[in-house]
């Protein structure tokens, strides 16, 4: 009689144990996901205050050193003839192309201003195969200009599909030639640091700016291009860390909520809601995709795969509460024996 009580009292423990799994496994997730969100939303704030502050707008870049521009190397340069500020104004990233307002103006002696023939290049670490100058865009500086400003568009290289973590990169390169009594000079580094001063510039809405770096020249000058490069920057723009961290969160989030939903409703609400729970899940799209993005996205990637493991879901529950409700014998896993 009591080893009859003993397997009673053993199979019920085993039974309760097995009925507080999910939400003992529920609480954990909860408690990882708080833990997540504690650690995360400071440093989300921090990215959401710098994209709100003037903080990017407002610093400029020496070209094509990278340094930032402070009061006291502006003072030291104040006998240039020729001010450019080249502004990054617009990025899109599905025609993969960036538009730059460049704008200045010339002090001009009393003999006059010279021509100034310039040439802004978009180039790539491929001088050794490239046979043809890559995309550029001219601008012509003739005496009588001495404000100017103009917009031109050059190609960047990013993958939007990586969206939120994709970037965007940008090798300026700029050449050009000096008219001087009536003789075409070719620019060299030393000549442009004498005429110009050029600072480049962030003016984007939903991308920061890493601070730029100098390319050698020679790095990217193939054999046959028709000028030498007088200055090479890169140019890296990237989300704020705070889109990338909410796109997890949220994603995370929906994906644990799902998993609960699937594992702990009872079938009959199950089947009513699971149309509401697919919609509801891919209704995060709309809050972290924007709209001007045509290409598949990593989100949109995540979404699918939670969706599809959401019907995988329903299909298991629904194959284990058909096979219940038809009184078949349980099925039952056995290995065979060896010989």
């Amino acid at each position: 009689m009591s080893d009859e009580m003993e397997q009673v009292v053993a199979s019920g423990s085993g039974a309760g144990s097995h009925s507080h799994l999910w939400p003992r496994l529920a609480l954990v997730q909860a408690v990882l996901l708080l833990a997540a969100v504690v650690v995360a939303l400071p440093v989300a704030f921090r990215s959401m205050g710098l994209l709100l502050t003037e903080g990017q707008t407002r610093t400029l870049y020496e070209f094509p050193g990278g340094q930032a521009a402070t009061a006291a190397a502006t003072a030291a340069l104040e006998e240039s003839e020729s001010y450019f500020n080249i502004a990054a104004i617009d990025l899109d990233e599905d025609k993969s192309s960036i538009t730059l307002a460049i704008s200045g103006h010339r002090i001009c002696p009393d003999a006059g201003c010279s021509t100034l023939n310039l040439t802004l290049v978009s180039l790539e670490d491929d001088a050794d195969v490239r046979r043809a100058l890559p995309p550029s865009a001219p601008m012509t500086l003739t005496p009588d200009q001495e404000i100017f400003s103009q917009t031109i568009q050059l190609p960047v290289r990013g993958q939007p599909s990586q969206y939120p973590f994709d970037d965007y990169l940008l090798w300026l390169g700029l050449a050009g030639t000096v008219v001087e009594d009536g003789k075409k000079i070719d620019l060299i580094p030393e000549l442009l640091a004498k005429r110009a001063v050029i600072t480049t510039q962030n003016q984007l809405r939903d991308f920061l700016m890493v601070p730029p770096v100098e390319i050698d020249p020679d790095q990217v000058t193939a054999m046959n291009d028709p000028q030498d490069f007088v200055g090479v920057q890169e140019l890296h723009f990237e989300r704020p860390v705070h889109q990338e961290i909410l796109a997890v969160l949220l994603i995370l989030l929906i994906a644990v909520s799902a998993i609960m939903a699937v594992a702990m409703r009872n079938m009959t609400d199950l089947i009513v809601g699971v149309g509401s729970l697919i919609l509801g899940i891919w209704g995060v799209r709309s809050v972290l995709v924007p709209s001007s993005l045509p290409v598949v996205t990593s989100i949109d990637l995540a979404l699918s795969v939670i969706i599809l493991f959401v019907l995988l879901g329903l299909i298991v529950r629904s194959a284990h509460h058909l096979h219940q409700q038809s009184d078949l014998p349980p099925v039952t896993w056995r290995r065979r024996p060896r010989r």
